[in-house]
């Protein structure tokens, strides 16, 4: 969380962004282009912004948020930190879900899926 609040300061500082290597080599839009603009705009409460920077994980957002607090509580109350079969079910639909998001955004040029 560290780094997290470290590259916000240094965003709003000097404007540097982090760039994904992916689209800087093939100018192919990888699932996770647009998070590091989605936070930022979260940040400050920007949600329309947030949503156009990556729709598909701001979207999977809660199932993020429960899931982690769920992990959390796990290993609290029951000293747990790996994954039951449902829960591997769930990360592996997530998967094939931001992948499908991948290669859709990427087929077809819809302006709210670039980021």
């Amino acid at each position: 969380m560290a780094i997290g609040f470290a590259y916000i300061i240094l965003h709003k500082l000097t404007g540097f962004a982090l760039f994904c290597p992916l689209y800087q080599f093939t100018h192919i839009y990888c699932p996770g282009c647009g998070i590091s603009r989605m936070i930022l705009h979260l940040m400050r409460l920007e949600f329309a912004e947030a949503f156009s920077s990556n729709c598909a994980v701001f979207c999977l957002l809660p199932v993020f948020a429960a899931a982690a607090i769920w992990h959390c509580y796990k290993y609290i109350r029951y000293g747990k930190v790996g994954f039951s079969k449902f829960e591997t079910v769930i990360c592996w639909i997530l998967v094939v879900l931001l992948l499908i998001f991948a290669v859709v955004r990427n087929i077809f040029p819809i302006d709210i899926l670039i980021p």
